[in-house]
């Protein structure tokens, strides 16, 4: 019960917050990747057949807002504190990229330097 109302709650902040990524200049902010992917969280924890298309715009929608080296970083500190936090399965953290159709520049996995990214 607990973990659907955050993800009522999370979902709920995505509709708020999404249409703000296109707005993002400066810096990434890390409750806005967050909330962009929110809707991934049961597929980066249990896995499946597939993911919603939700899910896959925000990883779009992420991609997209990382535009200099600065903020691919803080996206990745971001994604690897999320992923702690939520007990994410980084073998399907690892897939979603490619089941999503996006390229990123690295692969995600646990231990990866976050500031080692270009």
């Amino acid at each position: 019960m607990a973990n659907a109302k955050l993800i009522s709650t999370l979902l709920l902040c995505m509709v708020v917050k999404a249409p703000m990524l296109n707005n993002i200049e400066a810096s990434v902010q890390c409750h806005t990747v967050t909330v962009a992917l929110a809707t991934c969280l049961g597929y980066l924890t249990r896995g499946g057949r597939s993911v919603p298309s939700s899910c896959c715009k925000g990883v779009i929608n992420v991609k997209n807002a990382a535009r200099t080296t600065k903020d691919r970083r803080e996206t990745c500190v971001c994604l690897k504190r999320a992923a702690g936090q939520y007990r994410v399965n980084y073998k399907f953290a690892a897939a979603l990229p490619a089941v999503c159709k996006v390229h990123i520049p690295y692969r995600i996995s646990r231990s990866i330097n976050c500031y080692s990214i270009k």
